[in-house]
């Protein structure tokens, strides 16, 4: 029996995709966030993440000890040993604010994604010489469905990179933050090329979906443009 694609969103281990470890921790107070890699746990002073230390003043002190507690992470090692982390705050049912961390050489930078806002944290997959980091975040509708959006990051700037293919609506639907359809494999083609494989179907409804899977789950190759 062929598997479903919608096993295959969950099972996202393949060429180039790699979870990070997980963790839900904070130090003494929310003084600081820790990231769990295989490697070992590493602590990050709360200093260090302007965007979650204003977002937790604005609360008082008994309703800030229940933020910290919703404060979940997700971190990975690139091939060389710089560390990313997804910080996950504002949390409510499976969905939380993302604040990415890059970790090089004992300096500290972050970034917001407020186009991503209520998504999980899927899978990641660096381009071969590293420049390049994909992000692929995902939301849930349904019990069976998730959508995704496509995001990569420079890794030398820590700023978000421009991504374009052919077609050009489908392209922007897989980057622009409206969750639009599944990415069911994302891996790199070459430094600056990914390679989406998406369904290959007009109707990205919940039903339009459900019928492609009924019908046998074509998929289409989507190539995507770095820059």
């Amino acid at each position: 029996m062929k598997p479903s694609p919608f096993l295959v969103l969950l099972l996202l281990m393949t060429t180039g995709i790699v979870y990070g470890c997980q963790s839900s921790g904070f130090g003494h107070a929310g003084s600081s966030v820790e990231l769990s890699l295989e490697s070992g746990t590493i602590s990050v002073p709360t200093k260090e993440l302007p965007e979650l230390d204003d977002y937790m003043a604005s609360f008082d002190s008994s309703e800030r000890q229940i933020e910290w507690e919703r404060v979940n992470t997700s971190a990975f090692s690139s091939p060389t040993g710089v560390v990313y982390g997804d910080i996950r705050y504002s949390c409510g049912t499976k969905l939380c604010d993302h604040l990415w961390l890059q970790i090089k050489e004992e300096q500290h930078r972050t970034l917001s994604l407020p186009a991503y806002d209520g998504s999980i944290f899927v899978s990641h997959a660096f381009s071969p010489n590293e420049t390049y980091l994909a992000l692929l975040m995902g939301r849930n509708e349904g019990a069976e469905l998730v959508r995704h959006q496509l995001l990569v990051l420079r890794t030398d700037e820590f700023s978000v990179a421009a991504v374009h293919g052919e077609p050009a609506t489908i392209s922007e639907q897989a980057v622009s933050g409206d969750f639009a359809f599944p990415i069911l494999d994302l891996k790199w083609k070459d430094d600056q090329t990914l390679e989406a494989t998406i369904p290959d179907t007009a109707d990205l409804s919940y039903e339009g979906l459900q019928q492609w899977r009924e019908q046998g789950s074509k998929t289409r190759t989507l190539l995507l443009q770095v820059s």
